[in-house]
């Protein structure tokens, strides 16, 4: 197995639970679950939620932009996110919203209605994400020449 690379930005609390905000192995970043609560330290049952669904999922999306960046990356590489919605009637004003967020559209996405940890909670998504490892291009005099073939 490839080593593992933990993403924890410091611009977030701490994780709910003994597990990382991201983990990269090779060039696949994976963002575990993440709600509008994990902005905040503290227990996951004290922690401020907005009320209010667009709240929430604005804020989830920022916490996920957060966690791309601490990993050198950004939403628009993201290329899977699964959605869980406490209710269905959420669908269409998520769309929009991920629309917003994710323009490109170059990503496949899975959804679900389910509970979620806090009777609160309207929102949780996890992402996946291409990140390449970005090699350090050498100088020029640090370069081998290139050998040319002769024409026949």
């Amino acid at each position: 197995m490839k080593s593992k690379q933990l993403f924890n930005p410091k611009t977030l609390g701490e994780p709910v639970g003994p597990f990382s905000r991201a983990v990269k192995i090779g060039d696949i970043l994976y963002v575990s679950g993440t709600s509008a609560i994990t902005h905040q330290s503290g227990p996951i049952w004290t922690r401020p939620l907005a009320p209010d669904f667009e709240t929430q999922a604005r804020q989830t999306f920022e916490n996920i932009r957060r966690v791309m960046e601490d990993a050198g990356g950004s939403l628009n590489d993201i290329f899977k996110i699964t959605m869980l919605l406490k209710d269905r009637k959420h669908f269409d004003q998520i769309s929009k919203l991920r629309a917003e967020y994710l323009p490109e559209r170059a990503y496949s996405s899975t959804g679900f209605i389910t509970e979620l940890m806090r009777e609160d909670m309207l929102i949780e998504i996890s992402a996946e994400a291409y990140l390449p490892v970005r090699r350090k291009r050498r100088p020029a005099a640090a370069r081998p020449a290139r050998r040319t073939r002769a024409r026949r």
